[in-house]
C-alpha cells in the first residue's frame, strides 16, 4: 500500500511557494467556511430526526453514517466515468472487434496508470490551486505551455465532435429520427448547463446520467463471452505487431489516459472543497480517484467483452462493416437480443452528455491558464469572461464539425490515437511538477505514484514509437 494514498502530514514551515500566506489564509477561511456549513445541515438533520440527536431514540445515525464517503466523491469519480465517452467507447469496441480479448491485459494495466496520472494531478491542483497550463507557462514558458494547450484544443474539438454526432446517433436509434436532428438542441441544453450551473449542479446531474452506464454491463451479461479465454486474455500479456494492433492499442491509451481528464482532474480539484487537514484531503480525494478509474475502466472492459464476442468470434460469418456506433448496436442485436439497440443508444447517450461538458471546461481552463485568464466552473461568469467565451467557442465550432457530416468512427478513433501520443507528454510534466520543491513544498509525490507515473510514460512513449515505426515503414 502506497504511502501516498495515506500520506504523511507535511512538515512544519514547509509550504508551496506560490501564494503562501494567501493559500494559508485562504485555506483556513474555507475550513471555518465548511464547518459551519457542516454545522448548519447537521443541526438541520437532527431537527427533521436524520442524525440522531439527544433524546431520538433508535435514530439510524449509524446507518446513514455508512454513507458518509459518497459525500466526497467528486471530480474524480466525474472524471472517471467521463473518460468512457462516445469515442472512447468507439476505440474499445473498434480494439474488441479487430484483436478480440488480446488487449484485456493492457486495459487492467491501464487501470493502475489512470490511478496514478488522476491522484497526481489532484495533488497538484489541491496544493497549488493554479490550472496545469497555467503552472507550465510560469515555470516552464509559454513555448511549453502553448503546444500542449494546441494539441489539447484540437483533440478536444475533435472528441465533442465526435461525442455530439454519437448522441444524435443514439438518439436516432431510440426513435428513427435523422441524428442531426438533434445535434443542436443536445448542444444548446450541454452548454446552459454548463455556463449557468454550478460545479455542485454538474455533480449531481453528470453522476445521474452516468447510470445509462449500466447498460453495457447488462450486455455483457446476456452474452455470456468465453470466461477461461478472457480471464487468460486478461492476465497474460501478448501483442500482435501488426498495424491494426498497434494503433488500436494507442487509441486504448488514450481513450483511458486522456488528457483532458489530466486537465479536469486539476481544475475540479480546485473546484471541490474537502473537509478536515491536508492530509485527510489527501485520502479523500484518493477514494475519489478510484471509485471513479474502477467504475470507468470496469465498463471498458465490458464494451471490449461485449464487441468481441459479437464481431470477432463470430463462427460462419462474415464481420460487420463497423462504420458507427450505430453499426456496433445492431450488430450486438443477434446476441443479446431484440433491447441491444436501445440498451446500446441509452449508454451512447449518457456517455456523450457526461463527457461534453468536462471537454468543454478542461479545453477552457487550458487556454485560460496558457493566457493567464481566471477561470473556473465556481466563479462568477463576469469574472471569467474568458474561459466562458473559449468554452462557447469550442462548442460551436464542434457543433459545426458535427453537421459537417465528417466521418464519425474515424473522427474519434483518430481523435483517440491523437491524445494517446500527447497524454505522455503531459505525464513528463506532470512528474516535474509534483516532485519540484518550489511548487509543491512539502506535499510533493510518493515513491509509488512516481513509479507508474514513470512506467506509464514508459509504455505509451513504446506504443507511439511502434506506431510511427509502422507508419513510415509499411
Amino acid at each position: 500500500m502506497e504511502r501516498e494514498l495515506f500520506p504523511e502530514p507535511s512538515l512544519k514551515g514547509e509550504t508551496p511557494a506560490l501564494g503562501i500566506a494567501e493559500e494559508e489564509d485562504e485555506r483556513r477561511a474555507s475550513q471555518r467556511e465548511e464547518t459551519s456549513t457542516f454545522s448548519h445541515h447537521e443541526a438541520g438533520q437532527q431537527n427533521n430526526g436524520l442524525t440522531g440527536g439527544k433524546g431520538q431514540v433508535g435514530a439510524p445515525r449509524s446507518v446513514w453514517s455508512l454513507f458518509r464517503p459518497l459525500g466526497h466523491l467528486g471530480p474524480g469519480l466525474v472524471g472517471g466515468l467521463s473518460g468512457n465517452d462516445p469515442s472512447a467507447v468507439t476505440s474499445y469496441v473498434l480494439d474488441g472487434a479487430q484483436v478480440g480479448f488480446g488487449h484485456l491485459w493492457l486495459l487492467l494495466l491501464s487501470t493502475a496508470f489512470y490511478q496514478a496520472v488522476l491522484y497526481g494531478c489532484a495533488k497538484v491542483g489541491r496544493v497549488t490551486q493554479r490550472s496545469f497550463t497555467a503552472i507550465l507557462r510560469d515555470h516552464y514558458g509559454p513555448a511549453v505551455a502553448f503546444p500542449a494547450t494546441l494539441v489539447l484544443l484540437l483533440a478536444n474539438v475533435a472528441l465533442i465532435s465526435a461525442d455530439l454526432v454519437a448522441i444524435g446517433a443514439g438518439g436516432s436509434l431510440l426513435t428513427g429520427l435523422d441524428y442531426r436532428l438533434f445535434l443542436l438542441p443536445v448542444a444548446g441544453l450541454l452548454w446552459s448547463l454548463t455556463v449557468f450551473g454550478s460545479f455542485r449542479t454538474l455533480k449531481r446531474m453528470l453522476f445521474v446520467l452516468s447510470l445509462a452506464f449500466a447498460a453495457y454491463l447488462l450486455t455483457t451479461l446476456i452474452e455470456r463471452p468465453r470466461w477461461p479465454v478472457v480471464l487468460l486474455d486478461t492476465v497474460w500479456p501478448h501483442l500482435d505487431g501488426n498495424w491494426a494492433s498497434i494503433s488500436s492499442v494507442v487509441a486504448l491509451l488514450g481513450a483511458t489516459i486522456s488528457p483532458y481528464t489530466m486537465f479536469w482532474q486539476v481544475q475540479g480539484e480546485r473546484e471541490v472543497q474537502r473537509p478536515g487537514s491536508r492530509r485527510h484531503q489527501f485520502r479523500l480525494a484518493a477514494w475519489d480517484m478510484a471509485t471513479g478509474v474502477l467504475i470507468g475502466n470496469l465498463v471498458a472492459y465490458c464494451i471490449i467483452l461485449s464487441s468481441a464476442s459479437a464481431l470477432f468470434f463470430q463462427q460462419g460469418q462474415s464481420r460487420p462493416n463497423v462504420q458507427t456506433a450505430a453499426d456496433v448496436a445492431r450488430s450486438l442485436a443477434p446476441l443479446a437480443g431484440p433491447y441491444a439497440s436501445e440498451l446500446f443508444a441509452i449508454g451512447l447517450i449518457g456517455a456523450g452528455l457526461v463527457a461534453i461538458p468536462i471537454l468543454l471546461a478542461s479545453t477552457s481552463d487550458a487556454v485560460a491558464g496558457a493566457f493567464g485568464w481566471s477561470s473556473g466552473l465556481s466563479r462568477h461568469r463576469w469574472e471569467t469572461g474568458g474561459f466562458y467565451v473559449t468554452l462557447t467557442v469550442a462548442l460551436c465550432v464542434s457543433l459545426a464539425l458535427a453537421l459537417a457530416g465528417i466521418h464519425p468512427i474515424q473522427l474519434m478513433f483518430w481523435a483517440n490515437v491523437l491524445c494517446g501520443l500527447l497524454a505522455p507528454v503531459l505525464v513528463v510534466y506532470l512528474l516535474l511538477v509534483g516532485n519540484s520543491r518550489r511548487i509543491m513544498g512539502a506535499d510533493r509525490l510518493g515513491w509509488l505514484t512516481n513509479s507508474w507515473l514513470v512506467l506509464t510514460v514508459l509504455v505509451m512513449a513504446a506504443a507511439a514509437v511502434l506506431l510511427f515505426y509502422h507508419l513510415f515503414t509499411a
